[in-house]
Parts: structure tokens; sequence; C-alpha cells
């Protein structure tokens, strides 16, 4: 049976509320190294987590010594995401440096709406903290499940930067009204194709097996034949990130472009992939 994250940051609202203000007075590097103290206990004790981060490992052929010390770093590397978040909520500044700056602005100064394809790879959300321009708002679907805290926070510092969350709700298709309202006005709409939504799934080649991935995101491309650009947010330094773009073609081929880019990025950046759930169930 696949087992998967579920979509929302642990801990409870004033834990979370307390971090940003411990980042905020102590610092990332403070915080990263308490992070070793309680991270092997929260590895152990969550076995749905270090599944999915094992699977991964398994697929790169690493022995169980090599294997559980990736599993460690992988986690430690999430982690590091995670707190880069709330210390964007706390005011820290990070240097985001943009590969394919004449592609990436290129599309952003353009009248015509697209679609930004991502990934769990690196730490997007950082790009949406940084990457927005104040003349072309950006829309970005995100799971509606997040913690109230996370939402909270994630609306307030969107705001600031021309940006805008559409919540993907359960049982609930107006993210598709607003979607095709987006495009429209020449804005454009962001999205993760690697999140597992709904049962409609596809099968292509990734990491060495036949994997399945949800239709959603590339059902909405092929439909909407809007450009289409994928973008990674690697992290680099304690406070540095590099984004890295790439234009896609939306036809019936795009979920195996897609998922091509995402394995090369995830081979690269081995412990930067943090979509902890089985691709490869059935």
């Amino acid at each position: 049976m696949s087992q998967q994250w579920s979509g929302q940051t642990g801990g409870t609202h004033w834990m979370q509320r307390a971090l940003v203000g411990i980042i905020r007075h102590t610092g990332l590097r403070f915080v990263y190294g308490c992070m070793h103290l309680w991270l092997v206990w929260y590895i152990l004790v969550r076995p749905t987590n270090r599944h999915g981060a094992y699977l991964f490992h398994r697929k790169r052929g690493r022995t169980r010594t090599q294997a559980a010390v990736d599993v460690y770093r992988s986690f430690y590397h999430f982690g590091q995401a995670i707190l880069d978040r709330f210390a964007v909520y706390a005011g820290e500044p990070f240097e985001v440096e943009v590969e394919n700056r004449d592609l990436y602005y290129g599309r952003m100064d353009s009248p015509e709406g697209f679609i930004m394809l991502f990934s769990h790879v690196g730490n997007t959300e950082i790009a949406g903290y940084y990457l927005s321009t104040p003349d072309k708002p950006m829309h970005i679907v995100l799971y509606g499940g997040e913690s109230p805290v996370v939402m909270e926070k994630r609306r307030q510092t969107f705001s600031r930067n021309n940006i805008d969350i559409i919540d993907v709700q359960p049982d609930n298709w107006g993210h598709i009204y607003r979607i095709n309202e987006v495009l429209q006005k020449g804005d454009v709409l962001a999205l993760a194709a690697d999140r597992k939504m709904g049962d409609h799934t596809i099968s292509c080649p990734f990491l060495g097996a036949d994997a399945q991935w949800s239709t959603g995101a590339f059902r909405i491309c092929q439909a909407l034949k809007q450009p289409v650009l994928l973008v990674f947010v690697i992290k680099e330094g304690t406070k540095k990130y590099r984004v890295f773009s790439e234009e896609l073609q939306p036809t019936k081929d795009l979920v195996n472009q897609y998922a091509a880019k995402v394995e090369q990025m995830a081979l690269k950046y081995p412990y930067q992939w943090f979509n902890f759930y089985d691709f490869w169930a059935r």
C-alpha cells in the first residue's frame, strides 16, 4: 500500500507561530543546529516518512547503511526547506540567483499569460517570494489542507509580492474556473505537477521504472495551450538559492518531458527531492 505525506506541515499552531519568533531572534544557523537534536527521533517515529524517503534511495542502488545516512541527509535538507519558509515569514532575506534570466523574465514581461510548472525538487515556495513582478500577477495552485498558520503566513507574504493562492479542496472544482480566468487575463498560473491529486494517473518512466503521475496538471497545460515554463529552486547555501528554468511543449508528451527533467534534477540534487510518496505503487 502506498504511504505518503499528508500535505500538512507538522507541529501545533502555537509551535509554528513560536518558530517565527525564534528565527527572528536567534537566526537560521542556530535553528538548523537545533534540528539535529530531534531529527533522528522524528525519522524513527514517523515510519511513513521514512518509507517514502527510502523508496528514492533504493532506486539509487544504495546499501542499507548508505540508505540510512541518505535518509537522514534528505530529511535534514527537508527540514531546512521548511525552516527557510518560516524564516521568510520572520523577515529574513535570502539571495536568489536566476539562471536563464532572459527566458524567465522575458515571460514575465510578456503580455501573454503562461503556466509555471514546478516540482518538489528544491524549495519552490522561496521563488514565490522573490521572483514575482509588480506588473504581472502570479496565482499559485496549492493544496488547501495546510495548517492555518502556514496558510495565513503564506497569504500575508504572497500578497505583498503580487501573488494570489488558488486553494484546491477535495470534491470542489471551483479552482478550475479560477484557472481559466487567470490565463485569460495574461497572468501567471503556477502549480506542482508531481503532487498526487485524485485517482487519474498516467504511467511513464522515472528512476528506472514506470511511475504513476497524476494527470491534472498536464491536462490543464494541454487543454489551455499556454506556454509552459518548468522551474526548479535549489538551495546552495544557508541563505542562497539558485533558480533553473526551461520551456516545455504543452503536447501529449508533456508528462514524459516533465518526468525526465525532474529525474535529472533529483539525481543531481538527491537530498533536495522532497516528494515522499511511492511513485511506483500500483
